[in-house]
């Protein structure tokens, strides 16, 4: 098929093709374990990270009367988002994808289904964990979390340098983008262990400089090489374009990764100063960085015009995100350069707005369009929808004003009173929870109908073949 074609299609990937060529929407064989990341993903947002939103705001605000428990809440809250909502879908999705991009046979189900099964309930336990009072076996929990963490990101990151190391060889950004996420989760598999000892002796806590820097580079490099690994190999084609060169992505790329080296060593530094200024230029590489590379994927502006036009309302999604990456990508310089040069007047505040227009704005608005691009099963039911449905839009608007209030309410911290801008997020989490609980049932129908469009498929294949022979 077209995937090892540049510029064609990407008829693999979209899975668009007319009914009577139903060969090319069906493969024979085809591997469907990352649907379990896919609703791993959703049920650590839906039953999380966003549910721990709401509460975290709400117990600042004193409602819940859990106000001792908001520095565990945040750390929950924080990689349930992280490491199970944007991990596992990033997991899932580029354990299906760089394979086809490297030209390699799809990574068997008997290696990406252990790696599930470890990130999965990794996260879990440490979830659990943080978001419940000391009872005796919370830090057990904690540490037995990091560790099955420890071993399903490390097991990502060797099934992904395997396939590219024996895939073909060529001078595209995507394959170094993913060399360097694949390092990247090699190194977070380090950091989970060693979090997992320090924090279990520390009431299944980790020191808060330490977790957000770790939280930062995760999110930036871990995850964000695997976004602009498939960004730029994939979405330049949704919009007619050509993909990015390998000398235009090499300067914003290592950019990002040294930026986010810088941020994940500053804690270890000893001086104050010193630590701040080495973060602040983190954050300043990072947000040139982000500045560059969403227009080099070529999805700021313009009509996703190859895409045919049941799945065009998709790209808004892909266009939305990488929009909120550029607003975090200003966000991030305006930080770095309050810190080194301004005393970082107002610097959290534009680091809280930023976290939130990159994770809530870029993440979850690209998972969800990309989603619907990736995924065979949303594919084939585009062959029978007529148009956008009613739930499609309501997911584009709650997840829109999601991110609009939660960015704001970040850069109005020191403008609005504590309980009213504490309100305001918890509103936030709340459109956000919604819009992805409407997304999960469209996967829910999407897959159910899937059995019953194949067979139709197949049958309308068969009926032109014997008109054909006729």
């Amino acid at each position: 098929m077209g995937m090892n074609k540049p510029g064609a299609r990407e008829g693999e990937i979209l899975l668009e093709a007319p009914l009577s060529r139903h060969a090319d929407v069906v493969p024979a064989v085809e591997d469907r374990s990352y649907l379990l990341f896919i609703g791993g993903a959703l049920v650590m947002a839906i039953g999380g990270g966003f549910v721990l939103a709401v509460l975290l705001s709400l117990a600042q605000a004193g409602l819940l009367g859990l106000e001792d428990r908001v520095p565990w809440l945040i750390q929950a809250h924080g990689w349930a988002q992280v490491q199970g909502w944007a991990g596992l879908f990033v997991a899932g999705m580029g354990l299906r994808l760089l394979p086809r991009f490297a030209g390699r046979k799809p990574v068997r189900r008997s290696l990406t289904l252990p790696v599930f099964g470890l990130l999965f309930s990794g996260v879990l336990l440490r979830m659990l964990s943080q978001s419940h009072r000391p009872n005796g076996i919370t830090e057990e929990l904690f540490l037995v979390g990091q560790l099955l963490a420890a071993l399903g990101t490390a097991g990502f990151a060797a099934l992904v340098a395997w396939t590219l190391v024996r895939g073909r060889r060529a001078a595209e950004p995507w394959r170094w983008f993913a060399f360097a996420g694949a390092a990247w989760w090699a190194a977070w598999a380090l950091l989970l262990l060693r979090q997992g000892v320090t924090g279990a002796d520390n009431h299944a806590y980790v020191l808060a400089a330490t977790d957000d820097a770790t939280s930062w580079a995760v999110l930036l490099a871990g995850i964000g090489n695997f976004i602009w690994a498939v960004q730029s190999r994939s979405v330049p084609v949704f919009f007619g374009r050509k993909p990015p060169t390998l000398r235009r992505a090499i300067a914003p790329g290592v950019a990002l990764n040294l930026g986010a080296v810088a941020i994940l060593i500053s804690p270890w530094l000893d001086g104050a100063d010193q630590r701040q200024r080495l973060a602040a230029t983190g954050f300043l590489l990072c947000g040139v960085a982000l500045l560059v590379l969403p227009i080099l994927a070529g999805a700021v502006r313009g009509e996703a015009k190859r895409l045919r036009p049941r799945a065009k309302p998709a790209a808004r999604f892909v266009l939305a995100g990488n929009r909120f990456a550029m607003l975090a990508g200003l966000l991030l310089v305006w930080a770095g350069v309050s810190r080194l040069f301004f005393n970082g007047e107002r610097a959290g505040s534009a680091l809280d707005a930023a976290r939130h227009a990159y994770g809530l704005g870029l993440v979850t608005l690209l998972i969800v369009g990309m989603a619907q691009l990736v995924a065979p099963f949303f594919a084939l039911r585009r062959l029978e929808s007529q148009g956008t449905a009613l739930i499609d839009r309501a997911v584009w608007w709650c997840l829109i004003s999601a991110v609009v209030l939660r960015v704001a309410t970040g850069l109005a911290a020191d403008d609005w009173t504590a309980v009213s801008r504490l309100h305001a997020s918890a509103l936030a989490g709340t459109l956000a929870w919604l819009g992805l609980v409407l997304f999960a049932a469209t996967v829910i129908r999407a897959i159910r109908s899937e059995p019953r469009l194949k067979a139709q498929l197949a049958a309308t294949a068969d009926s032109a073949r014997r008109g054909a022979a006729g």
